[in-house]
């Protein structure tokens, strides 16, 4: 018995009509869900509607795999995002291209993460009140809700940036190197010292996902290191180790704390992650690792207030890392090789560094140009002097 999404219309006492969607299972409404879907009717029908095609889409995907919405487990959160990121339902095949657009997928998680938010609201202690028709009867238990929102949002964040990242670029001309300035006044704009700490780590070169995934025990403010506990570049189990000198570890230790151990705190709950969640949602400290999406929302925020015009990413910073040493290496300004810089890269092959060779190669060859133009400008107007005199 699959979920299906059906309209109703409500007649008021003062015989006002208002049309509403619910869903059913396959002819008795759910809940939960028909109740999240109506009270986001309330200003768009169809925004309703579009919210209630995600929810069946997601729970038949789950009952697909013998489970409900209420105890699906992050693996099937996982399960799903890799679905409508690579599954093709027009063809039915696994797709080497997203189906989906990036939009689309994004609406597809926050629809999800919203439910469980609303489910949340509504369970005692984690424990939920179920009414489910079942071989012709009507079965009313309680159960435990095992998902909670902040875990599905960080599942999803983490499988779109894994899965995501190569398709989110192709149509873009992304900035691959700050000016002085740029950096200042984008760390300025920041509002919190956890978003101005992740941002001098990808300065230092950290991809977002190695900076998310630095534990507090592999954070080193004496030594001024820190060490990620995922890496592209490295085999298993083994973890780079990244300098970040004392000014980065300066602003880390505010964010410690000033922020951390406040939310700490407040949310009576531990976790090994240097990064987390601060804030106070719905009279609760989601005191969970930090999601990349969040921190790319907050670094696109202070780039606009900064008035930095061009794309900027998560990435940009390490790609400033990359594009100053390589910059450094053509012209002679520092003895680097190409291994080398792989190694403080943490590239697992040197065909990374392609891009960054391209592009500082054409920087030097403009600024080469503009001075030889300049000289050869100098030379004519010698020229023109003596043929005048």
């Amino acid at each position: 018995m699959s979920y299906r999404i059906r309209t109703a219309r409500k007649t008021h006492k003062n015989g006002h009509i208002s049309n509403f969607y619910f869903i059913c299972k396959p002819n008795i409404p759910d809940f939960y869900s028909s109740l999240f879907i109506a009270n986001r009717s309330k200003n768009s029908l169809q925004y309703g509607k579009r919210v209630g095609y995600i929810l069946i889409k997601f729970f038949n995907f789950l009952q697909d795999r013998g489970v409900e919405y209420w105890n699906a487990t992050d693996e099937d959160v996982k399960a799903y995002m890799l679905y409508i990121i690579n599954f093709n339902t027009n063809t039915g095949e696994i797709s080497g291209e997203p189906s989906m657009g990036y939009e689309s997928i994004i609406r597809h998680k926050q629809t999800i993460v919203r439910f469980y938010k609303f489910l949340w609201q509504f369970s005692d202690h984690s424990v939920l009140q179920i009414n489910s028709w079942e071989e012709g009867k009507l079965l009313e238990y309680k159960t435990a809700l095992r998902l909670k929102w902040n875990a599905v949002e960080s599942i999803s964040d983490a499988t779109i940036d894994l899965f995501l990242t190569k398709f989110k670029t192709t149509d873009k001309e992304y900035i691959m190197e700050y000016t002085d300035y740029e950096i200042q006044a984008i760390y300025s704009n920041f509002t919190n010292y956890r978003n101005r700490s992740i941002f001098l780590l990808t300065l230092h070169g950290l991809r977002i996902d190695e900076v998310l995934s630095v534990k507090m025990r592999d954070y080193n403010p004496t030594e001024g290191t820190v060490k990620p506990s995922r890496s592209k570049g490295t085999g298993r189990g083994r973890k780079r180790t990244i300098a970040i000198g004392d000014q980065t570890a300066s602003v880390i230790e505010n964010y410690i704390h000033h922020e951390r151990n406040t939310a700490e705190l407040k949310a009576n709950k531990s976790n090994d992650a240097l990064f987390v969640n601060t804030r106070n949602i719905e009279g609760e400290v989601a005191f969970t690792e930090y999601a990349a999406a969040s921190f790319r929302s907050a670094l696109k925020t202070a780039a606009k207030k900064a008035g930095i015009e061009g794309n900027v990413r998560t990435h940009s910073g390490r790609s400033n890392k990359a594009t100053k040493l390589v910059k450094a290496m053509v012209s002679g300004d520092l003895n680097l090789t190409d291994e080398t810089i792989r190694h403080i890269m943490g590239w697992k092959t040197i065909d990374s560094i392609k891009p960054y060779v391209d592009h500082a190669s054409a920087e030097i060859a403009q600024e080469f140009a503009k001075e030889h133009a300049k000289d050869l400008n100098r030379r004519l107007l010698e020229l023109q002097g003596k043929l005048d005199g």
